[in-house]
């Protein structure tokens, strides 16, 4: 069910104090605009993670959950949505964003962008991921980059792809 008033929690969170290089209000406006352009929707409100690590931690969840021993921009892992409604968890949460500055820094100067529009195409894309969106095949790229691109437009913001 997609309503304009569906509501989300982000929980920020940042290894050693990091500064988050936007606005948290324009990274909650970035969620709910992909929310509501998305084809998997809850009737319920939910919250979701978003740890901005440094390449230390990035490198050691990589390892850890993917089996890489290097880090990533992004990383998302999906939670039981299920699970936390039958434990009371209000809002239950959809799952965790890690998004590592380091790399999204070094990104954005190769591709000659400011750092902010380059984080942000980073938590659209790894919130897509926790919404069942995967780029595996090329008709889900091609589906996962027009509604990347989609929000990416719709906030104003230059597209890193």
């Amino acid at each position: 069910m997609k309503t304009e008033d569906s509501s989300f929690i982000v929980d920020f969170q940042s290894s050693d104090n990091m500064i988050f290089p936007v606005e948290t209000l324009l990274v909650n406006k970035a969620i709910k605009i992909a929310y509501l352009n998305a084809s998997q929707t809850y009737n319920y409100p939910l919250g979701v993670t978003l740890r901005l690590v440094d390449s230390e931690e990035g490198q050691s969840i990589n390892k850890q959950f993917k089996k890489i021993n290097k880090p990533t921009n992004v990383l998302a892992f999906i939670g039981d949505l299920e699970k936390e409604r039958t434990l009371g968890v209000n809002p239950p949460f959809l799952g965790d964003i890690i998004v590592c500055l380091p790399i999204v820094e070094k990104e954005a100067k190769v591709l000659n962008i400011e750092v902010s529009s380059h984080f942000l195409h980073m938590v659209i894309h790894g919130f897509l991921h926790l919404l069942g969106y995967d780029h595996n095949t090329d008709k889900e790229e091609i589906e996962m980059i027009q509604l990347e691109n989609l929000v990416l437009t719709e906030l104003g913001i230059e597209n890193s792809a």
